[in-house]
C-alpha cells in the first residue's frame, strides 16, 4: 500500500484538488481514497486500469463530499495554512493565477484536463471514465487549453 501510495498520491491529490479547488477538502479527499483502496482492494478486479478504478473511487468521494458541504455553512480557511518562510508569498501568487486560470475553465474542463495532464489519461480513457463520446472530451480538451494559451498570453 506504501509503494502504491508514493506512486499515485500526486496524481489522486491533483485530481481532487482540480475538482474541489481547495488544498484542505482535495487532502481529506485524497486520505479517504486510500482508505477506500485499502478497505476495497481484495474486491477489486482487474477490468483495465487500476488507475480508473481508484479515480471512480475518488469521484464518488468527490460527489458525497459536495453533497455534504451543501448542507454546511462555508468557512474561509484562506488563512489557516500561513507560514512565515520566504516562499509563502510568492506560492500566493502562483496559486493565485492558477486559480485565476482554472476559474476561467468549465468543471468539465477542469476535469478532462487534470486526468489527461495530472493523471496521464489518454482521452480514449478519459471518454470512458466520464461516459462521454470520445469527440466531446477532444474538442473539450483542445478548448480548455485555447483559453488557457489566450489567457496566459494576454497576461504577458
Amino acid at each position: 500500500m506504501g509503494e502504491l501510495y508514493d506512486v499515485i498520491k500526486t496524481d489522486v491529490f491533483s485530481y481532487a484538488l482540480s475538482k474541489t479547488g481547495n488544498k484542505i477538502d482535495a487532502e481529506d479527499i485524497t486520505q479517504d481514497t486510500f482508505v477506500q483502496i485499502y478497505k476495497y482492494a481484495k474486491q477489486y478486479q482487474s477490468k483495465g486500469k487500476p488507475m480508473a478504478w481508484i479515480i471512480t473511487i475518488e469521484l464518488n468521494l468527490i460527489r458525497r463530499h459536495y453533497k455534504l458541504k451543501s448542507r454546511t455553512v462555508n468557512l474561509d480557511e484562506s488563512f489557516e495554512n500561513m507560514s512565515d518562510n520566504s516562499n509563502f508569498e510568492r506560492g500566493i501568487i502562483n496559486n493565485a493565477f492558477l486559480t485565476h486560470l482554472l476559474r476561467t475553465l468549465s468543471e468539465e474542463e477542469r476535469e478532462i484536463i487534470a486526468l489527461h495532464v495530472v493523471s496521464g489519461f489518454k482521452h480514449r480513457e478519459i471518454a470512458n471514465l466520464l461516459n462521454k463520446p470520445l469527440s466531446t472530451v477532444l474538442s473539450k480538451y483542445n478548448r480548455a487549453i485555447k483559453k488557457l494559451q489566450l489567457i496566459v498570453k494576454e497576461e504577458k
